[in-house]
């Protein structure tokens, strides 16, 4: 079943809807969607329902809600704070977390990312990024997209309300491991931030910063990952013990 998001919509059994512009080509001349061929759509903030194609044709799509689809969110809300890694790396990494069930990603300007974010061209970068989202969202049938924040300093990042559980991976650690902070019971709050560091890791003054805000550092193992690796890595056991990935 092919599936698609309507932002900004409400949604309800027995309402014909259109797909949005930007997924007209897509849906007609790629997917070749028939009349009477079930879809899914969702509103991007949790509701989901099948339907069947009523109008197939290049100026548009119409969709007749049917069933509302069972909900595939997990019960953690976990926030992805990621220094930002040069090349398509972090296109890679906010597409597996969406795979993952994050519930939003904060890009982190680190001491040591690469590259720099250009402000002129930030906006069209976080377009850019919450297209991945949107288009990761549906491949793994969520009914909720993830925003993509514009990214902050780490000091910006703590000053902010943040969950009260901060957990970061740190190949300084030797003592805590993730494995053993999960085996705890999940915070009662349901909300965690998991915050990665670049290409190089958190510089030792960002690491005394955390310190004063009473994070809990974790070593992920004896290998030293890279960014990317160490993101999907977190995300795969905190939801494994604490989420939906059991």
């Amino acid at each position: 079943m092919h599936y698609f998001f309507l932002e900004d919509q409400v949604l309800m059994e027995g309402l014909e809807v259109r797909l949005k512009d930007q997924d007209l080509n897509h849906a007609f001349r790629a997917l070749r969607l028939r009349e009477g061929e079930l879809v899914g759509l969702a509103d991007g903030r949790g509701e989901a329902y099948s339907g069947t194609v009523t109008v197939s044709s290049p100026g548009a799509v119409g969709v007749l809600l049917k069933e509302k689809l069972p909900g595939s969110e997990s019960p953690l809300q976990i926030t992805l704070v990621q220094g930002l890694v040069k090349g398509e790396k972090f296109d890679q990494i906010i597409r597996h977390a969406v795979e993952l069930g994050v519930w939003g990603i904060q890009p982190l300007l680190a001491e040591r990312s690469i590259p720099a974010i250009n402000r002129q061209k930030e906006e069209k970068k976080i377009q850019r990024w919450q297209k991945i989202v949107r288009s990761a969202a549906a491949q793994c049938r969520r009914a909720y997209l993830p925003e993509v924040a514009a990214p902050v300093t780490l000091r910006d990042y703590l000053s902010l309300k943040q969950p009260k559980v901060l957990i970061v991976p740190w190949e300084g650690e030797k003592e805590i491991t993730l494995h053993s902070l999960l085996a705890e019971p999940a915070p009662a709050e349901r909300q965690v931030a998991l915050l990665i560091g670049p290409e190089g890791g958190f510089s030792p003054d960002e690491i005394t910063s955390l310190d004063r805000h009473l994070v809990t550092k974790v070593t992920l193992g004896p290998r030293i990952l890279r960014s990317e690796t160490a993101a999907i890595a977190a995300l795969s056991m905190v939801q494994a013990a604490w989420g939906d990935l059991r």
